[in-house]
């Protein structure tokens, strides 16, 4: 019995219609093996009628490449009408991040802010920024993200990894990619370093031994837990030395390029009325004859500051009235801290920070929620992240669980005694 015609014409000789024998179900040509190149072959129909013929060493290999082939030509039909924000279907990873540092980050974050993220997405244009957006792989940024790792620094990854992600949330949301593929890669695991914190008392000795022109300053990070930026962004009108209150309502942070620039707080929590205590209000009453004298010196030639629409009588500044620089505080701290005989190492503005989140929470009188609320973080979990030792807490709770829960607590500590 003579065999089937395979993928040819069948007709019909009454009828004169024909059918094609072998045929896939999706209308496709069944692969077959060419001997001659000793491959697999998966043919199929493109829509200028041509013929592509993907190949494979194997059977499903052709398939799958044909498959590939098909997805991708769905895949530049989509993109084919006009993108948002002049993007085609070419348009590559930098020039998605360029016209997302302009046209979004700008508005949103703080001048410093903003400097970090040039500085950030100019690592992503270095290992990705050559890559079509819409073709970005999650591998390719598992792999970037692997070679930050391993040129030493795991919370850069991290950061970058977190900025990429908002990066194609935009791509997406332009039409530019069909899905936010660095979601897809996981978060790097940052180990948690051990950071230097003072003691109250070390805190007392590195006060009494900085300069009055930055004692102030100092204070604000060490005993009120302020950032560098919203002490240097004070001004005289913000405080009431009678009362001992202040309204923090603004920071000065430096900008790339540009110097110290007035903004907001880095979070509205931070900002409002705070009471100041007496060390505090002494140093800044030091303070302000030290900028008497600077001030008489130079006379008229004081520079005005406006900021908000309002004149500024900034609290700290430089011999020149200009606005004082943080690492002028940083240095001045590590200064005082010879001077007192306290380690320098690891010292600076925010140290005192994260020096009073650790003795406010180890000293056992705050829960972690007092504590954020008095540092002005919106989330407990970042100041936890602060906490670099509990003190003598794990004691207190014990001794305070024990007296709720042991009947026989009491008369252990009688027989203690």
């Amino acid at each position: 019995m003579p065999k089937s015609p395979r993928g040819k014409r069948v007709v019909d000789a009454g009828t004169g219609a024909f059918t094609v024998v072998n045929k896939a179900p999706n209308g496709e040509a069944e692969p077959y093996f060419d001997k001659t190149r000793k491959v697999w072959v998966a043919p199929w129909r493109k829509p200028d009628g041509k013929v592509g013929r993907p190949t494979g060493r194997t059977r499903a290999l052709a398939i799958a490449s044909r498959d590939r082939h098909i997805a991708k030509l769905a895949d530049d039909a989509k993109f084919a009408s006009s993108l948002a924000g002049g993007f085609t279907a070419e348009s590559t990873v930098a020039e998605l991040t360029g016209w997302w540092l302009q046209n979004v980050a700008r508005h949103r974050v703080r001048a410093t802010t903003f400097a970090t993220y040039r500085k950030q997405l100019r690592l992503v244009d270095e290992g990705l920024g050559s890559i079509p957006a819409r073709e970005l792989r999650p591998e390719q940024i598992a792999g970037f993200v692997s070679d930050l790792i391993d040129r030493g620094s795991a919370s850069r990854a991290r950061n970058i990894r977190t900025l990429l992600v908002q990066v194609m949330d935009q791509a997406v949301e332009l039409g530019l990619a069909t899905e936010n593929v660095a979601k897809r890669v996981r978060t790097p695991k940052v180990p948690k370093v051990k950071r230097r914190t003072v003691t109250p008392d070390e805190t007392r000795q590195l006060l009494l031994a900085s300069d009055p022109r930055f004692a102030a300053a100092i204070a604000l990070c060490y005993v009120q837990g302020w950032r560098v930026s919203e002490a240097l962004g004070l001004a005289w009108q913000d405080i009431d030395l009678g009362t001992g209150s202040v309204r923090l309502r603004r920071g000065a942070t430096y900008a790339d390029g540009v110097g110290m620039v007035l903004g907001p707080t880095k979070t509205e929590r931070t900002a409002g009325v705070q009471m100041l205590g007496p060390t505090v209000i002494a140093l800044l009453e030091a303070r302000r004859k030290v900028q008497d004298e600077d001030r008489d010196k130079l006379g008229a030639a004081w520079p005005t500051i406006e900021y908000d629409g309002e004149q500024l009588d900034l609290v700290f500044t430089a011999a020149n009235g200009n606005p004082m620089l943080r690492q002028k505080v940083d240095k001045a701290i590590r200064t005082a801290a010879e001077k007192a005989g306290v380690d320098p190492k690891g010292l600076g503005t925010h140290a005192g920070r994260r020096s009073v989140v650790t003795n406010l929470f180890a000293s056992g009188s705050l829960d972690l929620e007092d504590v954020a609320r008095f540092v002005g973080h919106t989330d407990t979990a970042t100041t936890r992240g602060y906490v670099q030792h509990e003190g003598d807490r794990p004691r207190q709770i014990s001794v305070k669980a024990l007296e709720l829960l042991d009947p026989n607590w009491s008369v252990a500590e009688a027989s203690d005694d």
